[in-house]
């Protein structure tokens, strides 16, 4: 009995404690002080979380003319490409200054290549096979790119990788990993490469030659958007009688040296030819590249240009300061930087 009066004694006690508590009723809470908005149910709370989830509007109203030169300026285009870490060196760069790679099978062995993807998403024709089949260097020719290196083959397309690899866009670097040992190789190559279940990391093949392609891509590339240029109506490349015809011409961006066209043996090696990374002085507005073309492209290439076309039948021709040449300037640039440490030497 006791214990049950002391039941009722704590139930009681209980009661006044919550008649004397501060709760309130829902009803007291609506009319003092309203609860806070579900974020299920708060209009500006969702719209600033889907504000990042839509895509953003189109610039709306004339460009200005800032942005107009920053269109039309190849070096401005090169350093706004996306910041990538070079495999070799560790050294971050905007991507424009890397060189690409990413893998492919071969069509006869199946093996997984390793190429620039100059060549990734290019048409692969060349089906003979290769003398060395073990190790990661390999000197055949497997692999190449079409006389249109925008079509795509229909039997075989290349593997599509997780990430790409980037290597610094010298030709010495390139060389070097030419040379490296198998166990030196295999630590370079990305971690997503390793764990894709596509292909086996210890036979990804890396071309002895790598540097020769790699610059052979470069050239046809180069020579190919110089020919587009050339062919437009817009006389987007003039040719010039010398030096001083150079200042006549409006919107320079670039002056092309073709050395003399009953010359062109001696071109390369001739000291009137422009060193690397020569620049000209062109009216007020600073200076403008000079590219030595036979140097560049080698006198096979310089052969085809001059072939295409008026605008290469001269010594000297210019490239113009338009928005459709930025491409074109932009790649000239690279082969520069690509070739720089032998560019004299062709």
């Amino acid at each position: 009995m006791e214990g049950v009066l002391n039941w009722q004694d704590d139930t009681k006690g209980i009661e006044a404690a919550r008649k004397k508590s501060t709760a309130h009723t829902p009803d007291d809470i609506e009319a003092t002080s309203p609860l806070p908005l579900s974020p299920l149910m708060d209009s500006n709370l969702q719209a600033a979380r889907n504000r990042y989830k839509t895509c953003k509007p189109e610039p709306s109203g004339e460009p200005s003319e800032f942005q107009k030169k920053l269109w039309k300026n190849p070096y401005a285009q090169a350093l706004a490409t996306p910041v990538r870490s070079c495999t070799l060196t560790g050294v971050r760069l905007p991507s424009s200054f890397l060189l690409d790679f990413g893998l492919t099978p071969h069509p006869t062995t199946g093996k997984p290549w390793q190429l620039p993807k100059l060549l990734v998403d290019s048409n692969i024709n060349d089906t003979r096979k290769t003398s060395n089949s073990s190790g990661h260097l390999e000197q055949g020719m497997p692999p190449s790119v079409e006389d249109d290196p925008g079509a795509e083959s229909p039997s075989r397309k290349p593997v599509r990788t997780v990430a790409g690899s980037y290597i610094i866009a010298q030709r010495p670097a390139v060389k070097l990993l030419s040379n490296l040992k198998q166990k030196t190789y295999m630590q370079m190559i990305p971690q997503r490469w390793k764990q894709d279940g596509r292909f086996k990391a210890e036979e990804i093949v890396w071309r002895q030659d790598m540097d020769n392609f790699v610059l052979e891509l470069m050239r046809r590339k180069t020579v190919k958007l110089l020919k587009y240029l050339s062919s437009q109506p817009a006389a987007y490349i003039v040719a010039c009688e010398g030096y001083e015809d150079i200042q006549n011409k409006h919107q320079l961006g670039a002056v092309l040296w073709l050395g003399e066209p009953d010359n062109d043996q001696r071109s390369t090696s001739s000291e009137e030819s422009p060193p690397p990374y020569a620049m000209m002085e062109y009216r007020s507005s600073g200076p403008i590249p000079l590219y030595n073309l036979p140097a560049l492209l080698g006198l096979d290439y310089l052969h085809q240009l001059r072939d295409s076309g008026q605008s290469f039948n001269r010594a000297l021709a210019v490239i113009k300061q338009k928005r459709n040449t930025t491409h074109t300037q932009l790649q000239l640039w690279e082969l520069m930087g690509y070739m720089a440490h032998n560019v004299a030497a062709g």
